[in-house]
């Protein structure tokens, strides 16, 4: 029975039926404060490759499983604790939702996850999925032969690039191997890949005394250099995601000494929030905020005086 069941919970393919059931979900969970992310067939789309999906994971902390789980069951879903350690299950209109308080590699939705989730529009509705970096590690150390998918999920988001590669460094201290060799194959089919990433990494694994301490060594790492192109690429991805600002219509300009930021917004507010946007995106540069903040004008007056 469980296999049968199994197999049908990874085979629906009712779209509209899986949005509705995503919904609920997220619905449920945001009304209850509870923070989340999304990591599987709807993050690697919004990240990077459009694949269909048969279920919903979702990656949350092993401290609110059991309440999102009896949140759940009080919405309407079934539930069922399938393994304490890592995985809760639940399901709505035949829908599967995988409730995931620990991944591959013993990696958990811990703080600095949590500090790096994406907010972004999908289907016209606002919703939390794991940022590029996570996926990526997550997706490296999950691969294996009957999961090949995983391989290129990570590749098609290495693809799309807006990498914080100095994120991704610390955060493969996870998997460095699997990193490592991800990283490698994928700039031998010529995805853009910082040398510096990759050098890096093997330094770390093969060639330190490093590799045998704690591998929470990795952020005394210097940083990896990213070209002008990535610095741009990430600050105009997280203006885009920013709901205050994603309308407005911003240049940017990056040297080495400083970020120019142009353009036009209509408040002082939407101004301030696109510098510290660029800021918090490289808060080692000097901002340089020439954006001009539009006038609306007000009616006109009639020509004709009664």
């Amino acid at each position: 029975y469980q296999k049968n069941r199994d197999y049908h919970d990874h085979h629906l393919t009712e779209l509209n039926v899986i949005n509705q059931t995503l919904f609920a979900t997220i619905d449920c969970l945001e009304n209850q404060n509870i923070p989340y992310a999304l990591m599987g067939g709807v993050a690697g789309k919004e990240l990077g490759r459009p694949r269909i999906t048969h279920d919903i994971d979702l990656f949350v902390s092993p401290d609110d499983a059991e309440n999102i789980l009896q949140a759940l069951e009080q919405n309407g879903f079934s539930i069922e604790r399938r393994d304490p350690l890592w995985l809760f299950k639940a399901w709505k209109n035949e829908v599967l939702v995988d409730i995931i308080f620990r991944s591959c590699g013993d990696i958990y939705f811990e703080q600095e996850v949590k500090e790096h989730v994406r907010r972004i529009s999908f289907q016209g509705k606002m919703i939390n999925t794991i940022s590029p970096e996570d996926f990526i590690v997550i997706k490296a150390a999950a691969n294996r032969e009957d999961g090949a998918h995983h391989w290129y999920d990570a590749l098609a988001v290495l693809k799309q690039g807006s990498i914080d590669w100095d994120y991704l460094l610390r955060r493969s201290r996870f998997c460095p191997k699997r990193v490592l060799s991800l990283l490698i194959y994928a700039q031998a089919t010529d995805i853009i890949i910082p040398y510096q990433m990759i050098k890096k990494l093997f330094h770390h694994i093969y060639e330190t005394s490093l590799s045998s301490e704690s591998p929470h060594l990795f952020p005394y790492f210097t940083t990896v250099k990213q070209d002008h192109g990535y610095t741009k690429e990430r600050i105009m991805e997280a203006i885009n995601q920013n709901e205050k600002v994603s309308d407005s219509k911003i240049k940017l300009n990056v040297t080495d000494s400083e970020i120019i930021l142009r353009g036009e917004v209509f408040t002082s507010e939407q101004k301030n929030t696109i510098e510290d946007i660029a800021l918090r995106m490289s808060p080692k540069t000097k901002i340089k905020n020439l954006i001009q903040i539009r006038e609306l004008d007000g009616p006109k007056k009639s020509e004709f005086v009664l």
